[in-house]
């Protein structure tokens, strides 16, 4: 009995180191970003987020808590209750939504357009929350290019203005 004892004691105390193994974070980007509701005080996202899973062990949870940042000022937040596994080494492809406040995204238009920036960053974080306890934080961050030709006026101006030199056929 004792001998059993002691068995089960060691078994569940490697079980515990091996739960406690130093694990590399999760890389988290989004992979896409769509308004699918615009009111006068709230917008609210549709995003696309791949979590990749760079660890020896899967991930399972049920349960998505985030905040998301563009260019270092607080854009959008977002809970999911959905549930998926990412495999270990492998990645995996969620649907989630955010909600942002009329005073978040004024902030963004106006830098867009002081025309000065190239790019947009981003930083998103949160936590994977597992079934029962426990949760896996993330904290990632990406660049997202601005598309050439877009002024201060938001308008590709190449395109927009008609060609002067041209004169009319008679």
């Amino acid at each position: 009995m004792k001998n059993a004892l002691l068995a089960l004691l060691c078994a569940i105390s490697l079980e515990a180191c091996a739960a406690l193994s130093i694990q590399e974070p999760l890389n988290v980007t989004i992979a896409d970003l769509k308004p699918i509701e615009v009111g006068v005080l709230e917008q609210r996202y549709a995003l696309k987020i791949r979590l990749l899973n760079p660890n020896d062990t899967e991930i399972a949870f049920d349960g998505v808590v985030f905040d998301l940042e563009i260019n270092d000022v607080p854009f959008a937040k977002g809970v999911s209750d959905q549930k998926s596994v990412i495999p270990r080494f492998g990645e995996a492809l969620i649907d989630v939504q955010a909600v942002s406040g009329l005073q978040n995204i004024l902030r963004q238009i106006n830098e867009l357009l002081k025309g000065e920036r190239t790019n947009l960053t981003y930083r998103i974080k949160g936590r994977l929350h597992g079934g029962g306890f426990g949760f896996t934080r993330f904290d990632s961050s990406g660049e997202i290019a601005i598309p050439a030709g877009i002024e201060k006026s938001g308008v590709d101006t190449e395109r927009a203005s008609p060609d002067r030199t041209k004169r009319p056929n008679p």
